[in-house]
């Protein structure tokens, strides 16, 4: 017998759902595997992604697709990336609360920068 499972990554966030087998030698046991839950999380909406806080799903804003610019500089803003701004170091792994040093606005150009699409 199989049930379905719903797995997490390290953070908690859903990734994929999975398949539980029975235990051969304690039937009605299932081998879940670490990381993963039998209850399904909601649907995302836009903007949000699932993801496991103790006992129950929770909906985090979801920028892992998102272009991001640090807002001092508007330079664009590679996920997980150390940044030395005015709090010191800081990253950000791409989901939960944008933090006030980033931007999903991208910066307008300047006229003579080189960077700028023709």
């Amino acid at each position: 017998m199989q049930k379905k499972v719903y797995q997490t990554d390290s953070d908690g966030l859903y990734l994929y759902e999975s398949i539980a087998n029975e235990l051969a030698m304690t039937p009605g046991r299932f081998n879940v595997p670490f990381g993963a839950y039998e209850d399904a999380p909601a649907a995302p909406k836009a903007g949000k992604w699932p993801r496991r806080v103790g006992g129950a799903w929770v909906m985090v804003e979801d920028y892992r697709t998102t272009p991001l610019w640090v807002v001092e500089t508007g330079a664009p803003y590679s996920l997980g990336a150390e940044h030395d701004g005015v709090a010191g170091k800081v990253s950000y792994p791409g989901w939960g609360k944008l933090p006030a040093w980033l931007t999903a606005v991208e910066p307008p150009r300047s006229v003579g920068d080189a960077t700028a699409e023709v």
